[in-house]
Parts: C-alpha cells; sequence; structure tokens
C-alpha cells in the first residue's frame, strides 16, 4: 500500500468515525463501512486490515486524526471506531462535560458501556493526583476529555450582574 492510499484510508477512516461518532463492532464490517466510504479505489480487504491492526497506525489515528482505533477487552473482543473531535464552543463544552453515563460502567466522554471489561476504563485524575468522583473514561477518550475541561476553565466567565 503506497502513502496516497495510506492517507486515503486514514482519511475514510476518520469520516467514518465521525458519520457514526461512537462505532462498536467487528474489524469486519468496520473494513466494509470504510471501503463503502472510499467507493472503487478501496484496496482489498485484507490489505486494510494488516494496516488497521498496526499499533502505529492506530496511534497516527488518534494524534492527527483525532480518532480512537482499539480492540476491546470484553468477551466478544469487539472494536471501538471513536471520534475524538472536540467543538471548539466553550458553552458545548461544558454542557458535554455535565452529561453523565447511564451507568458507571460507561465511558464518560464516548458513552461507550464497558460492563465485564476489566480494566477498560480509568477514573480521572485532577492536578494533585486525586480521582474525580463519576468520571471514568477510556485511555484514547481521557485526551479529548481533558481538552474539554481546560476549555471551559479557560472560558471567558459572564458577568451577570443585572441592574434590575
Amino acid at each position: 500500500m503506497n502513502i496516497e492510499q495510506q492517507s486515503t484510508l486514514l482519511a475514510h477512516t476518520q469520516f467514518v468515525a465521525r458519520h457514526f461518532i461512537a462505532y462498536r463492532g467487528s474489524l469486519d464490517k468496520l473494513i466494509e463501512l470504510v471501503r463503502y466510504s472510499i467507493g472503487e479505489a478501496a484496496p482489498d480487504a485484507d490489505v486494510m486490515r494488516n494496516f488497521l491492526l498496526r499499533d502505529t497506525t492506530q496511534r497516527t489515528l488518534e494524534l492527527e486524526y483525532e480518532t480512537g482505533l482499539w480492540r476491546s477487552s470484553d468477551r466478544n473482543q469487539s472494536w471501538r471506531l471513536i471520534s475524538l473531535a472536540v467543538n471548539a464552543d466553550p458553552e458545548v463544552a461544558k454542557r458535554l462535560l455535565e452529561r453523565r453515563p447511564p451507568s458507571p460502567d460507561c465511558c464518560a466522554f464516548c458513552f461507550q458501556d464497558e460492563r465485564g471489561a476489566l480494566d477498560a476504563l480509568k477514573p480521572e485524575i485532577d492536578l494533585y493526583g486525586n480521582s474525580i468522583a463519576g468520571v471514568y473514561l477510556h485511555r484514547q477518550c481521557s485526551r479529548p476529555w481533558k481538552y474539554m475541561r481546560d476549555l471551559v476553565a479557560r472560558a471567558p466567565k459572564e458577568n451577570n450582574h443585572d441592574p434590575f
């Protein structure tokens, strides 16, 4: 697979992640979705599988394409494709931070359920090394979560002085 095909595959993987926000399923179905997105120029499924299974590819997706791709530690060994893109609006980020997942077994960022998977979620840690109660995140989701926290913390505070 040449560089052009690799960048096309990475871009379409990012597109599929942004379309679904949080995908959970088999790698074969994920490859099928990405191949459909690429169209006629899509590489063979086995070539795509080998490329997506590489740690370097998954790290590139995470750092450069705001896309998390990993195999879950649940008993089905399902795959996760998560859009790690964050809205730059502090008000939207504040609303997203205030939402809580339906159970403590869910990631606070992507809301993917990790029931039965050991050590899939880690508690959020503050500046002093203390865990924040009720906030559990995937390793991949912790960076955009921290970015949203920083965005809200740096937002200018509105002066709500009502003259009446």
